[in-house]
């Protein structure tokens, strides 16, 4: 090449493309290329404000102090109820409906088995309490404007079988002061025999005695 060179006195057309050809300088203000996997979006970033929004939230939660003395709780369970709804005044119908059954199954004149019925039917009302709560939790939409059956059962257990177990202690203290009564009157009635017995067995010997 050296020697074409010399005796045409020209470069061959490969070295003039070769020699003409120039590399662009280098940018310096080019962006390297980054791997996806380093880029982070602004959701995962994050504003740094939220870091401050939920220490702020986290110490007034801290600061609120719920419900201390047994008042403040019933306070606070009567407040979380809505009493106007019909789903409550339907419960509350019933169980006056109960303590009217109790109090004439507990009369002196109705027999052993009505107070045996009565008290058999509540137990059996409170031992499905649980199951009745876990039904009622499932479709509480239907009927109620809240749902009042948590898995704990305090509803239940309060609204529920409260009342009955209260209908059922008004039945035994009305058991036993029957019970009382009648022992009374037994015991009246012994002392008033014994006193008739006492006075016909002295007349007895008084008529003896005049014979």
């Amino acid at each position: 090449e050296g020697l074409s060179v010399l005796m045409t006195g020209s470069l061959p057309a490969d070295s003039k493309e070769g020699s003409t050809t120039t590399t662009p300088p280098p940018n310096n203000n080019a962006v390297p290329d980054v791997d996806d996997d380093f880029l982070m979006s602004e959701e995962d970033i994050g504003s740094p404000l939220q870091g401050i929004a939920d220490s702020v939230i986290g110490d007034i939660m801290k600061d609120q102090v719920g419900p201390q003395t047994p008042m403040e709780h019933f306070h606070a369970f009567r407040s979380a109820i809505t009493w106007t709804e019909p789903f409550i005044l339907s419960l509350l119908g019933f169980h006056v409906v109960m303590f009217l059954l109790c109090y004439w199954a507990s009369r002196k004149n109705r027999g052993l088995a009505a107070r045996c019925t009565v008290m058999v039917f509540v137990g059996a009302l409170v031992r499905g309490a649980e199951y009745i709560n876990s039904f009622a939790a499932s479709r509480w939409e239907s009927f109620a404007t809240q749902n009042y059956f948590d898995k704990n059962g305090v509803f239940v257990g309060i609204m529920f079988c409260g009342p009955l177990f209260l209908n059922c202690f008004m039945m035994l203290i009305l058991s036993l002061r029957e019970a009382s009564q009648l022992l009374v009157e037994v015991k009246t009635m012994e002392i008033k025999r014994k006193r008739e017995l006492a006075k016909k067995g002295k007349k007895e010997k008084e008529g003896k005695k005049n014979k």
